[in-house]
């Protein structure tokens, strides 16, 4: 594990620091965690309740992802990481998925190391091997982040959970948080015949609400393409996202093959840039 990421990560049972012992993570109170075969560790401190995204999703992103489908947003939150003035840190990827944005903002930032945060396993071994200069771990985001106060530099949220508090905990003050917000009209023409999840109006626009006082909003840009996508991959685009965990790969199909053999479907997303002020008596929280 990269020696950077490594000094970033703790417990989640006692907040203190992990050590890399052969195959497994272990902190002074004796809490040990293995690395899988694929190379990420899952640190969690109970249970999880629920599993993420399984595996075809992850296969869905990937080949989203492979076409470029995306390649607007991917664009965008590269060039807000490369020109993010940053303070010492990692970049982390909250939600990483297969770690496909961490890649290439690890790309454009060859000073920094990266960590990819997903509850999903199949995930996890994806992000394992995104970047040589990335780790992977397993860990629940609504359960406490076993990584260390301000140790993130930079964090990438891309149509993932926000848990305020820890966000506000483990990135640095002066450091960036980079979120992207579905647009209502985002993938619109495939809403319809996939029985696609609705977007709320203000879902950007009551971010710096829902992130409390840690956060500075500084910017705020609405991302926009229009892509052609074969209906296969209308399926891969609906299907990957939280819609697909309740439409199963049948209905999937059978809706694809009522679309024409290709077709344009909007991409719009907003990018929220924000940095990390000091808060009088910090945010706490479970790990430290």
């Amino acid at each position: 594990m990269h020696p950077a990421v490594l000094a970033a990560l703790v417990c989640p049972h006692d907040g203190q620091g992990l050590q890399q012992d052969a195959r497994s993570l272990a902190c002074a109170a004796g809490h040990r965690f293995d690395l899988a075969r694929q190379g990420y560790a899952t640190l969690i401190r109970r249970p999880l309740a629920h599993s993420g995204d399984p595996a075809p999703m992850i296969e869905r992103r990937l080949r989203v992802h492979g076409a470029d489908l995306l390649g607007a947003v991917h664009t965008a939150v590269v060039a807000a990481a490369r020109a993010a003035a940053l303070p010492p840190g990692i970049v982390c990827d909250l939600g990483a998925g297969p770690g496909t944005y961490l890649a290439a903002v690890l790309d454009a930032r060859e000073d920094r190391a990266g960590l990819a945060i997903d509850v999903s396993k199949a995930a996890a071994r994806r992000a394992a091997r995104c970047h040589q200069r990335a780790a992977s771990i397993v860990a629940d985001v609504w359960d406490g982040l076993p990584v260390a106060t301000g140790s993130v530099a930079l964090l990438l949220d891309v149509f993932a959970p926000r848990p305020a508090e820890e966000l506000a905990r483990v990135v640095a003050p002066g450091g960036t948080l980079l979120v992207v917000t579905p647009l209502p009209d985002h993938l619109a023409e495939l809403r319809g015949p996939f029985d696609l999840l609705d977007v709320a109006e203000d879902k950007a626009a009551s971010l710096p609400d829902r992130l409390g006082p840690a956060f500075t909003e500084v910017a705020r840009d609405r991302v926009e393409d229009v892509v052609e996508v074969r209906a296969s991959q209308a399926a891969d685009l609906a299907g990957m996202g939280p819609s697909g965990h309740h439409l199963d790969v049948g209905a999937l199909e059978a809706a694809a093959r009522e679309l024409p053999a290709a077709s344009e479907v909007r991409v719009a997303v907003t990018l929220s840039r924000f940095v990390r002020r000091e808060v009088r008596g910090g945010a706490g929280s479970l790990t430290r």
